[in-house]
């Protein structure tokens, strides 16, 4: 004879992952803004749950320490990775290196909107597993456009004295982080007018007028 469920015992359960899962969001919404605020090494767990509304031991229970906190939280920023780079990989597969070049303006901006700070703190944190975790981005990018040099060249739509490799370098370090952050987030433009901007730019310094 089959088991009862007992309702109150399933209701509260549900209730206690419910409030599990809403005190963990809480703690990550507060390590996002002091650490994208201030310096990694100074912000200290205590200073999260205080933040947070929730008690010390919460945040320990919940993630051990600090560096699994701020990798959680990291992680936790790029679920729309996977669609933007979709994006580029139709355009790269379609062998037009110009529509190619036009779409990493629209790109880039749908990538880093979303997570600018997030990678900016990456950068900045000091803390060697977060500084790997960047390079592995950036490395990711550049392996993404590994295709257009040839493709470029094969068009024949390069700038005169300009090889492939090279133009594959100057588009990685146009779309790279490092320029959202110092245009958008420091110089206050806005992600559309970058993109307008990535995407002439590009065109200017790789394709052959």
């Amino acid at each position: 004879m089959p088991q009862e469920v007992n309702p109150s015992r399933f209701y509260s359960t549900t209730l206690r992952q419910e409030q599990a899962r809403l005190t963990r969001t809480r703690i990550l919404d507060a390590a996002r803004r002091l650490f994208t605020a201030g310096s990694y090494a100074e912000i200290t767990m205590h200073d999260i749950a205080r933040a947070a509304g929730v008690a010390y031991q919460t945040v320990y229970a919940q993630f051990g320490n600090k560096l699994q906190l701020a990798l959680e939280l990291c992680a936790s920023e790029f679920p729309h990775v996977g669609e933007t780079v979709a994006v580029l990989e139709r355009a790269r597969s379609d062998a037009d290196p110009d529509a190619w070049l036009r779409v990493m303006g629209a790109f880039t901006r749908r990538l880093y909107g979303p997570c600018a700070e997030i990678l900016r703190f990456m950068r900045e944190s000091g803390e060697p597993e977060l500084l790997r975790r960047y390079g592995e981005i950036k490395h990711g990018l550049y392996a993404q456009l590994a295709e257009l040099g040839p493709q470029l060249e094969q068009a024949e739509h390069l700038r005169p004295g300009l090889t492939g490799a090279e133009a594959v370098d100057l588009v990685w370090a146009l779309a790279s982080p490092e320029t959202y952050q110092h245009l958008v987030l420091d110089r206050g433009w806005t992600p559309e007018r970058f993109e307008e901007w990535l995407r002439e730019a590009l065109a200017d310094l790789v394709l052959h007028h």
